[in-house]
């Protein structure tokens, strides 16, 4: 298959063209501001789908709306209808194409050129666009707002409860993807959306944002999975982080017995740490009523002993990095791990709840011999 990519430099051509990149038997023509039309009359014979993202938004003069949005899609056209092909266009448009400016009428005029040729032709009219890659102070406020609060720099709003409606950048990519793989999609009207789609407010995502700042700088990570959106906008926020801000430093308890590391904590889903124990190291002996923890020795060979803490009933499970494995340790069990071997000992430890030194559900119990 034979695709060609207008506005491949762009914001959603870019990103779509590292998808496509990902599946096999797929040539890639790209098209951008800089090429001429001669570039699309040459290879155009045969090319399966035109993915026709080019456009412009913030032009320097009014008449680059009518050029780089309406006029170029029917110089597109004129090459398909010239040398008689019948290539579905696949266009980007916008929710602002029924508004009364410039750049809404350049996309309606845009869109009325792709109806007429139709073709199997879609358009899709598309809500503010957020993801990685995005210009920002250019004309995505999600990209503003994460650039801008990433690098510490202020942001502006002008109306905390204005609403807006956002899509996600994969899942453009994701629709377009399901196309070229021929897979049915739901018919809409004459105009296509992407979902889901999500409401927020202009103060609701600053928020959000500040937060995701925070917690940047600390072990702390969001609540990212009862919550599409919020795993999707801190992915995006992510990608917007100064290099030299991607590293977090850790407190690194360190006694005679080793060290001791909380590496990435949750209020949702707990905390991950590690240890290391020296040869001949027992940590443990304490037991939780409610707290539950996992344990995984990825380098050298443990003993991980348990005892009832009512019957005294006590057994041990030996674990090693010669086979991974995972050790869940039940409530009311006190619990210790030994390092059995001749070198330091890491393990893993996950806690479904953070430490609380204010209720911290551990109770010392030397386990009897």
């Amino acid at each position: 298959m034979k695709i060609l990519i207008t506005g491949s430099r762009g914001f959603i051509g870019k990103n779509f063209i590292s998808h496509v990149k990902e599946m096999e038997n797929i040539e890639i023509i790209t098209f951008d501001h800089e090429d001429n039309l001669e570039k699309i009359e040459t290879n155009i014979k045969e090319v399966d789908y035109i993915f026709h993202f080019a456009g412009v938004n913030r032009p320097k003069d009014i008449q680059e709306f009518y050029d780089g949005n309406q006029h170029l899609t029917e110089e597109i056209i004129d090459i398909l209808v010239s040398k008689k092909l019948s290539i579905p266009i696949i266009m980007t448009s916008s929710i602002q194409a029924d508004l009364n400016n410039d750049y809404g009428k350049s996309k309606k005029g845009a869109e009325i050129a792709i109806r007429k040729y139709n073709n199997g032709s879609r358009i899709y009219r598309l809500h503010n666009v957020f993801g990685k890659w995005c210009k920002p102070n250019y004309n995505s406020v999600v990209a503003t707002f994460c650039n801008n609060i990433a690098c510490g720099k202020e942001i502006e709003i002008s109306d905390r409860s204005k609403e807006i409606e956002l899509i996600y950048i994969d899942d453009i990519c994701k629709e377009f993807k399901n196309i070229l793989l021929g897979k049915s999609l739901t018919q809409q009207t004459e105009y296509y959306y992407i979902s889901p789609r999500y409401k927020i407010t202009l103060g609701q995502l600053a928020d959000k944002i500040y937060e995701f700042k925070k917690s940047a700088e600390s072990i702390y990570v969001p609540n990212t999975n009862s919550e599409e959106f919020t795993k999707k906008l801190y992915s995006t926020f992510i990608s917007y982080l100064p290099n030299e801000n991607l590293k977090i430093p850790l407190k690194i308890n360190n006694d005679e017995r080793g060290s001791f590391t909380e590496l990435v904590k949750n209020n949702e889903s707990g905390q991950v740490s590690v240890s290391v124990s020296k040869p001949g190291v027992i940590r443990g002996n304490h037991y939780h009523h409610t707290k539950m923890e996992r344990f995984i020795v990825i380098k050298g060979e443990a003993k991980i002993t348990f005892q009832n803490i009512t019957t005294d009933e006590t057994f041990s499970i030996y674990v090693s990095d010669k086979k991974l494995e995972v050790v869940n340790i039940p409530v009311g069990y006190s619990h210790s791990i030994e390092n059995t071997g001749q070198e330091e000992m890491i393990l893993i430890i996950w806690c479904n709840e953070i430490y609380d030194e204010t209720k911290p559900d551990t109770y010392y119990k030397e386990i009897l011999k």
